[in-house]
């Protein structure tokens, strides 16, 4: 899929207008603060995501314009989809003349997102890798998002009973078959990922090794069990800590490269091309399971690379054959295989090169 026209009005800092694409790699080059960000959010709020990490929907309408933000779009490729986006205290969403949830855009106009925080995929914490992985996980498999929401409502119910010193035995039959699906459609996840990977070679810094650590079952221990005898072994561990310690909120995706942690072993540019192969890499398992090729959204797409490793990663997202649209504030980008808009003060410059 590839956006063919996005028009907005009163949509943060950006000037009511009107833009229309083509397939391939585009870059959206501007000064800090001139509204590449926002540009991508807006894919984002159409795509069925909402507002970017840390941003509200709320804060989308410019604050002098008005108290709603409106977005619509035309999508064309594997079929013809228009979709439009109200924003302001709520989300109303549609597609085509209909009302629609976010979930159904999200299996029309599957999207990835890189921003510069990412980097975290590879150096920060494990809630980021499983946040990664859920989201890739929501756009494979249509039931995971509810599921994983379901599962979270639980265990929430299961600390409050261990806090309070009561047996959290009832909530077992709900938390075992919710953690069973979510551990396995996580490790599927985690294996289309690693096998699409491969594709991306030139872009790795060495052998990679994806693996999905299970929350609370050490990294050595055989795992042939269920979710509930994990529980039942874990019980009196659970009632030292206050607090569940053994399911799928506690699960790390860990990355090596050759035998040794890749926040370890490799150089922050190094970092850098291995986060946005991993974002690619999920690109590829999307477009082989749903059938439809993703939109790429890349911030800040080539910052701390030196010019070969530009160069790797403009090749490899030029194999895609997606419809990437990226985002720089440097001048003087040189190298770029696609076109080039240029942003400033929220609206675009008339010539396109």
């Amino acid at each position: 899929m590839y956006c063919h026209i996005l028009a907005w009005k009163n949509f943060r800092n950006l000037k009511h207008g009107r833009v229309e694409l083509s397939p391939g790699l585009w870059l959206l080059s501007g000064a800090n603060g001139a509204g590449k960000t926002n540009f991508l959010e807006m894919f984002h709020y159409i795509g069925g995501w909402g507002p970017l990490p840390g941003r509200r929907v709320s804060d989308a309408p410019s604050w002098d314009q008005g108290d709603r933000a409106f977005l619509s779009a035309r999508f064309m490729g594997e079929e013809e989809v228009e979709c439009a986006a109200s924003l302001g205290r709520t989300t109303a969403l549609a597609l085509g003349k209909a009302r629609c949830r976010a979930p159904d855009l999200r299996g029309r106009i599957p999207s990835l997102l890189f921003l510069p925080d990412d980097l975290a995929l590879v150096e920060g914490s494990p809630s980021v890798r499983r946040r990664f992985v859920d989201r890739m996980a929501a756009l494979l498999f249509p039931l995971y998002a509810r599921r994983l929401h379901d599962y979270g409502r639980g265990l929430r119910h299961r600390a409050a009973l261990i806090r309070q010193g009561r047996s959290p035995a009832v909530t077992e039959k709900v938390l075992a078959p919710l953690g069973n699906w979510i551990w396995s459609l996580r490790g599927r996840t985690v294996e289309m990922l690693l096998k699409n990977l491969r594709l991306l070679s030139p872009l790795l810094p060495g052998e990679l090794s994806v693996v999905l650590r299970r929350g609370g079952v050490s990294p050595g221990e055989d795992f042939q069990g269920s979710f509930l005898e994990k529980l039942n072994n874990y019980r009196d561990e659970e009632r030292r800590m206050g607090y569940p310690s053994v399911g799928p909120h506690r699960d790390d995706i860990s990355i090596e490269v050759d035998g040794l942690a890749a926040a370890r072993r490799l150089s922050r540019g190094q970092r850098r091309r291995l986060a946005v192969a991993l974002v690619v890499a999920s690109g590829y398992a999307v477009q082989e399971h749903l059938g439809r090729s993703p939109l790429l959204l890349l911030d800040e797409v080539a910052a701390e690379l030196d010019p070969p490793g530009k160069g790797l990663l403009f090749s490899s997202l030029e194999e895609t054959s997606w419809q990437v649209v990226a985002t720089t504030a440097e001048e003087g980008f040189d190298g770029w295989p696609g076109r080039t808009l240029r942003l400033s003060d929220g609206a675009f410059s008339p010539r396109e090169s």
